[in-house]
């Protein structure tokens, strides 16, 4: 009996672990069928969240405007810029492995998470007390953009869901693609500043090539835009790309993808200096993108526009205007320089809006303000058509008309002058006279006829450039006189086309209407060189085929406004920019005065033939041209016993343009 108790327990004891045993793998079996459903559950949760997927191999297209010049120079574009999509095995391998070293070093190695990434960037950032380093994968930062453009999630979305998508959406493209496919929807998704998406873009954009074509120094310095866009854009920040470039090329090497950082960096460092997109090129764009709606319905789609400007001539003028201004702005009290270059048709060929787009985006070509003694081309123009010629003799004595009594200053009364040594030496008695003889009527009707749009009262003050107009209008004015007469309005657009190369506009050649007849366009004219040669307009006679008119606006307190217009005909063995109009203006913003000195005949003039001298033979403010060996030009000073007396002239001019 003893014995039989004493194994009934074991008996008792055995059963009852089965009996548990049987518990916990029926508990077990139970739990993985209710946690796998409810894994499920919160998978398909999740899932009903994720994007269209199929759309991962195409470039999502929004409207962009990309403005070229002629021989296909991007010289800026607005909105979000894609290009045609391109596969990683078409490009050089240094342009993918420059992403990597940034990157995603590990990328051929994990399965769209990298934990030995994590662990170490958990690891850096815990020793430096900070976030230094982070642990996203190439996948991962695809299939967060994923989310981002096809609207599941907002930028700003930190959310916990969001980032259990993320990482749910990467292992899923890595058991879908390939790594070379995942590489390459990357590439082209990836944002690189200045409106582009996608490595062909960027490389278009700020190297003016295909991404094929890329040099291991140009793929760091797209790659280096990961980082910070807009700080390490080669466009508005070169010095500080050329940096980030450096970092890129040594972790390249670091990575094992270069040998020597340090000679990719010494040969491609050039790059950033000669194609660097210069900002004064934007006061154009900003003008073309005002007139597009004019020319197509609706901005809906990507457009390609084909710009008149000419870009050696758009820089050296940039460089003129700031060299004029760094060496005589503080003297003369002035602080902004604006020109404007077309071809006698109207064709603008360079546009300076100011002297610094970073700071001021306002384009002082459009900016309205008195054009002073400028207005006489108008006045002196009314009068050749009612008969008169450069020969006529006019009194030239002060004018008196109640309490109005406006004056010739230094000029010395002779009694009566040529109407063409008046207008040479812009003297004011003059254009009175002349106005009152042939009616206001008649002037305003001149202005008008050539293109000069803002109101004007039938007044004699009229006379001394009361009204308010633009560079713009008035360099158009000024071109009749160099387009035989004919109507001149100024365009900047030659062609408009979308991407698939639809023309949606084309320019076609325009003969314009007859404004001034054969005569009195050969008198102004002759009046109009009768100003550069030997009178107030001597500084910028570069060539006997210059003709000019100066202005000044102000008063005995000084200046506001002064202008030079000229025209550059072409003449054969002759060097430097020809077959030209150019308008220069020189002031203050907000009306703010200059100096006395600051006249039409002085920083106008001199900025007006250092653009026509061209970059070739230009030699820095008030400087001699540049000689060139075996070539006769006819660009001299002039000689020594002439200059005191242009000086003198120069003066008069200065004193005669107050009004």
């Amino acid at each position: 009996m003893a014995i039989k108790k004493h194994q009934k327990p074991k008996v008792k004891s055995s059963k009852t672990k089965r009996s548990l045993l049987g518990l916990l793998g029926r508990f077990c079996l139970l739990a993985s069928i209710w946690g796998s459903i409810l894994l499920g559950l919160i998978l398909l949760w999740f899932v009903q969240d994720l994007p269209d997927l199929n759309r991962l191999q195409t470039n999502v297209r929004t409207p962009s405007i990309t403005i070229q010049t002629l021989d296909g120079t991007v010289i800026n574009t607005y909105g979000d810029v894609f290009d045609e999509m391109v596969r990683v095995q078409d490009l050089p391998k240094h342009v993918p492995q420059a992403l990597m070293a940034v990157e995603d070093r590990r990328f051929y190695y994990h399965f769209g998470v990298d934990i030995i990434g994590l662990a170490r960037a958990a690891y850096e950032n815990y020793r430096a007390n900070r976030v230094v380093q982070g642990g996203s994968t190439l996948t991962q930062q695809l299939a967060k953009n994923l989310l981002f453009t096809e609207g599941s999630f907002s930028v700003n979305d930190r959310s916990f869901k969001r980032k259990i998508l993320e990482v749910f959406l990467s292992v899923w493209l890595e058991w879908k693609f390939t790594k070379d496919d995942i590489l390459t929807m990357y590439l082209n998704r990836v944002y690189l500043g200045a409106g582009t998406f996608g490595i062909e873009a960027a490389a278009q954009r700020y190297f003016n090539k295909s991404s094929r074509e890329l040099t291991v120094f140009e793929a760091a310095v797209i790659a280096g835009l990961l980082k910070a866009p807009s700080r390490y854009s080669p466009s508005s920040n070169p010095e500080k790309a050329k940096e980030r470039a450096k970092t890129v090329l040594q972790l390249m090497q670091e990575a094992g993808f270069i040998k020597d950082a340090q000679t990719y960096f010494d040969e491609g460092i050039h790059v950033l200096t000669s194609n660097k997109q210069e900002s004064s090129f934007k006061y154009f764009c900003d003008w073309v993108m005002e007139l597009i709606p004019n020319f197509v319905n609706g901005m809906d789609r990507d457009l390609i526009v084909v710009t008149t400007l000419d870009p050696a001539m758009q820089r050296h003028a940039d460089h003129v205007c700031i060299d004029y201004i760094n060496d005589m702005g503080a003297k003369l009290k002035t602080s902004q320089l604006a020109l404007l270059a077309m071809s006698p048709d109207g064709a603008v060929r360079a546009m300076i809006g100011g002297v610094d787009y970073k700071k001021s985006q306002f384009n002082r070509t459009q900016a309205s303000r008195q054009p002073g003694s400028a207005f006489k081309m108008f006045i002196f123009l009314a009068a050749m058509e009612y008969g008169m010629s450069p020969d006529d003799m006019i009194d030239d004595s002060p004018y008196i008309n109640g309490t109005w009594r406006p004056s010739n200053f230094t000029w010395k009364t002779r009694g009566e002058v040529s109407i063409i040594e008046a207008f040479s030496r812009s003297i004011n008695s003059v254009p009175i006279r002349l106005m009152e003889k042939v009616t206001p009527r008649k002037v305003i009707e001149a202005a008008h006829r050539l293109g000069i749009t803002s109101p004007m009262e039938e007044h004699l003050s009229l006379s001394l450039g009361a009204i308010e107009t633009t560079l713009l209008d008035l360099t158009s004015a000024f071109a009749t006189y160099a387009n035989q007469g004919r109507a001149v309005w100024p365009y900047g657009i030659l062609e408009i086309r979308d991407k698939e190369g639809n023309i949606l506009y084309r320019r076609e050649e325009q003969q314009t209407q007859t404004i001034i007849k054969p005569e009195p366009l050969a008198k102004m004219r002759a009046l109009l060189r009768a100003v550069v040669d030997g009178r107030s307009g001597y500084r910028a006679n570069v060539s006997p085929t210059v003709m000019g008119k100066t202005g000044t606006n102000g008063d005995r307190s000084g200046n506001i406004d002064a202008w030079f217009f000229s025209m550059r005909e072409p003449l054969e063995n002759d060097i430097g920019f020809q077959n030209l109009v150019v308008g220069v203006w020189t002031g203050n913003d907000k009306n703010k005065r200059m100096a006395n000195e600051s006249s039409g005949a002085n920083l106008p003039a001199l900025v007006t033939a250092a653009f026509y001298r061209g970059p070739e033979i230009y030699n820095g403010p008030n400087q001699p041209p540049k000689k060139i060996p075996g070539l006769k030009t006819k660009i001299e000073a002039p000689a020594k016993g002439q200059k005191e007396s242009l000086k003198k002239d120069a003066v008069d001019e200065l004193m005669n343009d107050f009004g």
